[in-house]
């Protein structure tokens, strides 16, 4: 009689385990996705020590849907009361974090650099990948709620960094990230189409766009072609690694007749600009030439240098008349 018993506890477990099966059905004939992104297209500064997110790729929804065949509102699956989605699946391990999209983080095992996946314009309960703790995100659709791609929306790859970065090593081509049914379903594969090694650059300016501006100068205050009047400091920040030259370029519109560290006005031809005079930029006192790289020390280690500049006017013919007298200089920071 025991015997008998145990058979039928038995069998009433295993109906209920078939009962509350889960299962999500495709409403497709299209078959899984794939969309890659490439490190290598990108011009990543990651020798600095700052905290940030740097945007790799948006896959649109369109474009989503188009790697399975389908258009954006296609129904792709749906599910039973117990179905849901699944957004992860990384080759790279899940950590608990809190990026500024509100993440966990995929170690890429390459020190202080992660990974990290966000579909800011759908409507599935803010999708992302990993979570904050670090697993896969899992959404339950509403029950038979047939989803599309517009449902799902677009897709944003994103790396993270939480330091400096060291040369050497490597993020690996393959699967970054799956999207899949609970039932194994699967719907999108994102890659990373090419090994991507790291070089952390040299030098990069910290500088932005800046404008120099002067008081009002007179051509009274000019004595003659080849003096100058007039003056404006400003400074360029520049962060470099160590055992390394630094160098800057400026470029700019020259005057044939001047000495080549003289920058020809804006719109020189123009009534309303001043004529006879030129912009000199100075670095420490002296000039600098257009168009070619000049040496602004030597780095023994991680550095920050702010370097001091002077912008004068230079008097470049006999006569001067007045009017507006603006110039633009670009900069470009190279390392030996």
């Amino acid at each position: 009689m025991k015997s008998y018993l145990r058979l039928l506890i038995s069998a009433a477990l295993l109906f209920n385990i078939n009962k509350i099966h889960a299962a999500c059905i495709s409403e497709s004939t299209a078959s899984n996705g794939t969309v890659y992104f490439d490190l290598n297209s990108l011009k990543l500064n990651l020798n600095t020590s700052d905290t940030k997110s740097i945007h790799v790729a948006r896959f649109s929804a369109e474009q989503l849907a188009s790697s399975m065949g389908l258009n954006i509102n296609d129904p792709i699956f749906s599910c039973d009361d117990n179905g849901y989605l699944v957004f992860g699946e990384s080759v790279y391990p899940g950590m608990a974090g809190n990026t500024e999209h509100g993440t966990g983080k995929l170690t890429t095992g390459i020190e202080n650099l992660y990974l990290y996946f966000v579909a800011p314009t759908g409507n599935l309960n803010n999708m992302k990948y990993p979570i904050t703790d670090g697993r896969s995100y899992i959404y339950y659709p509403p029950e038979k709620k047939k989803i599309t791609w517009k449902d799902i929306g677009d897709i944003d790859v994103y790396l993270y960094k939480e330091g400096k970065i060291k040369s050497g090593k490597s993020l690996h081509a393959g699967i970054i990230s799956i999207l899949q049914t609970s039932n194994g379903i699967r719907l999108l594969t994102i890659r990373n189409k090419t090994r991507y090694h790291v070089t952390a650059q040299g030098c990069m300016a910290l500088s932005g766009d800046q404008t120099v501006k002067f008081h009002d100068v007179y051509s009274s205050s000019f004595k003659g072609k080849g003096t100058t009047a007039g003056h404006a400091d400003f400074n360029i920040g520049i962060e470099c690694t160590e055992k390394i030259k630094p160098t800057i370029t400026f470029s700019a519109r020259t005057i044939n007749s001047a000495p080549e560290s003289i920058i020809q006005l804006d719109r020189a031809n123009a009534t309303n600009t001043a004529k006879g005079v030129g912009v000199q930029i100075l670095y420490m006192g002296t000039p600098v030439p257009i168009g070619k790289p000049f040496v602004v020390g030597y780095s023994d280690r991680n550095s920050r240098y702010n370097l001091p500049f002077t912008a004068r006017y230079y008097q470049t013919d006999d006569r001067i008349t007045g009017g507006k007298a603006n110039a633009i200089a670009h900069f470009t920071v190279q390392y030996e």
